[in-house]
């Protein structure tokens, strides 16, 4: 079983043998399959299991509603066949009731298109109430389930990638710029804008298809903001890690907390969340 020590926040799950396993989808099966894949799940040595990575919706139907039934009896049977559970937040992809009441939480595209519900990674990440909504999930998974024996690591939304130009992100990214650059003259000898240098904060519009970007978000005459604002986004999406992060510290200060990432995948600088962990190689803190 996993041994949670003091002082263990930044390791890897600790477990007499390296654990092997997989992602697991009961809540989007029928139930004729489960039976199934826990009996070629055995077969194949499988001792872990990553469950919950696309059930927002299942967890929690409405804003004020939860339903744990289906995880209960996830890390329940697990325990009963000598098992563990990489728990995940489900946060990678909204409920269709979240993206109906809270419409800022849809992304806005390089074409400038705000989209409508559907897909996966499907969320603004400054919208205010994906963020609200998405700790406040984090949290609840990790008061009821810390001291489960099941449990061997928390694992945060998904794949972290793609980019939002909504109104948000952009109010959010002159920010980030007034953080780093302090004044708009430091900002323009930076970006050398002697052809259209800035005299406001809100000039700055990010750098999408209708403002600076032609044929693909690959084609730009404007590298400094396009780069800059790659690393805003990376930014914004690791500020949605870590809150949710620090939501599951709350009730939880052992288990380590990872996420899965996708190699080399642009604009996002997934380096970013092995040096925030403070763990070089894990993406865990």
């Amino acid at each position: 079983m996993t041994e949670h020590e003091p002082g263990n926040e930044g390791r890897v799950p600790r477990t007499a043998e390296i654990p092997h396993g997989a992602d697991q989808y009961p809540a989007q099966w029928p139930r004729d399959v489960h039976e199934d894949d826990r009996l070629l799940f055995g077969q194949a040595g499988g001792d872990m299991l990553t469950v919950g990575v696309l059930d927002w919706s299942v967890t929690q139907p409405a804003e004020e509603v939860y339903d744990f039934t289906m995880l209960d009896g996830v890390l329940d049977r697990a325990v009963a066949e000598g098992r563990h559970v990489c728990l995940a937040t489900a946060t990678a992809a909204v409920p269709p009731w979240l993206a109906k009441k809270y419409p800022e939480v849809h992304r806005t595209d390089i074409e400038g298109r705000r989209h409508g519900y559907g897909q996966r990674h499907n969320f603004c990440p400054t919208s205010r109430a994906y963020r609200r909504l998405s700790t406040a999930l984090a949290g609840r998974l990790a008061e009821r389930y810390a001291r489960h024996p099941a449990l061997l690591a928390w694992h945060i939304n998904n794949e972290y990638g793609g980019t939002c130009y909504c109104v948000l992100c952009a109010e959010a990214f002159r920010n980030w710029l007034r953080e780093r650059y302090g004044t708009l003259d430091a900002l323009n000898d930076a970006w050398c804008t002697t052809s259209h240098r800035f005299s406001d904060w809100d000039e700055v519009e990010p750098p999408s298809a209708p403002s600076e970007h032609w044929r693909s978000p690959d084609h730009t005459a404007f590298q400094g903001i396009t780069l800059q604002y790659q690393r805003f986004m990376t930014d914004a999406l690791l500020d949605c890690f870590t809150a949710e992060k620090d939501a599951i510290r709350v009730h939880d200060p052992d288990t380590p907390v990872t996420t899965s990432l996708i190699g080399i995948h642009r604009p996002i600088d997934h380096h970013r969340w092995a040096s925030s962990s403070g763990a070089s190689g894990q993406v865990t803190r």
